[in-house]
């Protein structure tokens, strides 16, 4: 998933640089942000899933953060390795699960909030069609993806 969402900010930034007119505001509006149309993307290594998946992504934005729609059907992901940065999450449809190492499960829903801390360890359970919007640091992302 990483590499896909680097190639998007790649092709992002490109596209952005090439006009400069002022920042325009960019809302987020949860009825909006669940209709946007994402594109496929490659599943998790089969390693790190328990089972078939397919996912879908699109990035809205990429400046300081990275904003992007993420989703994916039912899925076990297991995180192995630490989790290379702070991830903010929406969930805008579905509910997902995360357990770390100590076995301390929190679910959240359509509607809620929840921010994923760099070193993470555990599992991210999705049990029905999910879709979250996401926000993290580019650079920090751009990091772990070795850029």
């Amino acid at each position: 998933m990483k590499t896909i969402l680097t190639t998007l900010l790649l092709s992002l930034a490109v596209a952005s640089s090439q006009g400069q007119a002022a920042p325009e505001l960019i809302p987020l509006y949860p009825e909006a942000v669940i209709k946007e149309p994402l594109d496929e993307i490659p599943p998790f290594p089969e390693d790190e899933r328990g089972g078939p998946q397919s996912n879908w992504m699109t990035v809205l934005h990429s400046g300081e953060v990275t904003v992007a729609v993420y989703e994916s059907t039912p899925v076990l992901i297991e995180i192995k390795e630490p989790f290379p940065y702070d991830e903010y999450v929406h969930v805008l449809e579905g509910e997902v699960t995360l357990t770390d190492l100590d076995g301390n499960e929190n679910t959240f829903k359509a509607g809620e909030n929840f921010l994923v801390p760099k070193g993470f360890l555990g599992t991210w359970n999705m049990t029905s069609h999910y879709r979250e919007l996401i926000v993290v640091e580019t650079k920090a992302m751009m990091k772990a993806e070795g850029l």
